[in-house]
């Protein structure tokens, strides 16, 4: 009797299991069509009757990402990130770059760090990360360079304590701003670099083709 109640329970399950398939697989291949919101559909369609289900959750959130509604991006790769699986190296990851992408750099390094902990090989989270750190970095330096600018350029500066350099015609030196503004422009340089070009931004969706109901990393 017990074994015919299991039998029972998992051939009324079959259905299900198929059909929560078959809608992956449909997501699947609307996400490779450039359909985001028809994939989007799809996964929130499985998020409904199963709100933890990860692949769904996954892929809902890739499918935000590039839409750019990043702050739902953000609520689907943190669900998927607090469950204990496999694909958690790959939500945090993901979710870092949803952070990046909405201007939260601080929340994007924590969830970097989070990644190379699950995952200490992981060198796209790796590659992030110091990009951010560079960035962080390289607008403190900015940012304290044009306080100097601002401090030696202040009226409030008495002259008789601060006397003027003076050349040696008895004329004031010119003030050479080029430094400064190569500085500037260098810095800019490098931040619009990490924002365009070297950051990886692919989230990661799924792994294998559409039709093996595998998951694939979406370079």
């Amino acid at each position: 009797m017990y074994k015919w109640i299991i039998g029972f329970i998992l051939c009324g399950s079959l259905p299900l299991y198929a059909g929560v398939q078959g809608d992956l697989r449909t997501g699947g291949n609307l996400y490779k069509q450039k359909k985001y919101g028809q994939a989007l559909s799809q996964y929130n369609q499985i998020l409904s009757q199963h709100p933890s289900h990860l692949e769904a959750l996954i892929g809902a959130g890739t499918s935000s990402y590039y839409l750019k509604d990043y702050a739902t991006a953000q609520a689907a790769f943190k669900q998927a990130a607090s469950q204990d699986s496999a694909r958690k190296e790959d939500a945090l990851f993901n979710l870092g770059n949803a952070y990046y992408r909405a201007h939260d750099t601080e929340k994007a390094q924590q969830a970097y760090r989070q990644a190379i902990l699950r995952n200490p090989a992981d060198k796209e989270a790796i590659h992030n990360l110091q990009l951010l750190l560079e960035e962080k970095n390289n607008q403190q330096n900015q940012n304290n360079q044009n306080n100097q600018n601002e401090d030696k350029n202040s009226p409030n500066q008495n002259p008789q304590n601060n006397p003027t350099p003076q050349n040696g015609q008895g004329q004031e030196s010119p003030k050479d701003s080029s430094a400064s503004q190569t500085d500037k422009d260098a810095a800019d340089r490098v931040l619009q670099m990490a924002r365009d070009k070297e950051f990886q931004e692919q989230p990661r969706s799924n792994r294998g083709s559409a039709d093996n109901n595998s998951i694939e990393k979406d370079w």
